[in-house]
């Protein structure tokens, strides 16, 4: 594993508490599968706390958690992959599914040597966190699953599949140029954001992230999300755990969050009120003291 320094942070948001610009480390792991290519930041003022571990969902990078993981890096070491397939970590040389995911993630903690760390993953993150948990039973000391939850009925799974296949013939049309069109960028966002934040380089960043992804792991973890093993895991829990969920989310179902939290053993729950897909994006601050208030920091 070799170490370089990447571009530095961009401006905060006006809505998240301001610090020292910071610049993580990013290293480049080998896998049998291709790189895997992880930002690392290192706490300013380190405490005896677990690293911090944040898992981004389908269809973008880690790129998104930036503000997020330089404002836990005060006192915790953060650890943001760019999962295979996406963003970085990217040419694979074979299709990579939820499951290797997870696999890889687990290699990243062997790779870096860590021995305990707390896990917040974002929308399909989630449940990736669910099955690293499950994988890594005494690894994983905290979960918060944000934008996460759990399929209702069999109804719900059809629907969630049929919009998926429609999903998949979309994205056989991604032209780079698309990220480069103002107008366009802001309007595929709509979906994310209760309000589109007045953020266009993180825009434009996310959608390039999208353009970007390798057709086939996109098409491989999306089939994945319907998959009787993620509830599994989440009932087998045995560590703290918090749903971060946000009312007006309109891509995760919230009336199924508090299925979700039944299935769980002793999950809490807590809302975001005028707030979509992306808190960490939307509301920085907020979501910010929602993680503090929870993990060992």
């Amino acid at each position: 594993m070799t170490g370089e320094l990447v571009l530095p942070a961009m401006q905060s948001p006006a809505t998240m508490p301001r610090f020292e610009p910071a610049t993580p480390q990013m290293i480049r792991m080998a896998r049998p599968s291709g790189p895997l290519v992880v930002d690392l930041w290192s706490p300013s003022t380190p405490a005896q706390v677990a690293p911090i571990l944040l898992i981004h969902g389908w269809g973008t990078a880690g790129f998104y958690w930036r503000e997020t993981a330089q404002a836990l890096s005060s006192t915790a070491q953060v650890i943001v992959p760019d999962l295979p397939g996406t963003g970085r970590s990217q040419p694979v040389r074979s299709a990579q599914n939820m499951f290797d995911q997870v696999a890889t993630l687990a290699a990243l903690l062997d790779e870096l040597k860590v021995a305990r760390v707390q896990v917040v993953g974002h929308s399909m993150g989630g449940a990736m966190a669910l099955l690293l948990a499950q994988a890594r039973p005494q690894a994983v000391e905290s979960l918060v699953l944000t934008s996460t939850c759990f399929f209702l009925t069999e109804r719900q799974v059809r629907i969630y599949r049929a919009i998926m296949q429609v999903s998949f013939l979309a994205m056989r049309f991604r032209p780079h140029w698309l990220a480069d069109l103002p107008a366009f960028v802001r309007a595929s966002a709509k979906r994310y954001f209760y309000r589109v934040p007045d953020a266009p380089d993180l825009l434009r960043h996310g959608l390039l992230d999208y353009l970007q992804l390798d057709y086939a792991t996109a098409v491989a973890c999306a089939n994945n999300a319907s998959d009787p093993a993620i509830p599994a895991a989440g009932a087998g829990v045995r560590v703290p755990t918090l749903l971060v969920a946000c009312r007006q989310d309109e891509v995760m179902p919230v009336d199924n969050v508090e299925y979700t939290s039944m299935v769980i053993p002793r999950s809490q729950v807590r809302w975001m009120d005028e707030c979509g897909h992306l808190p960490m994006v939307e509301k920085p601050a907020e979501y910010l003291d929602i993680l503090r208030s929870f993990l060992d920091l």
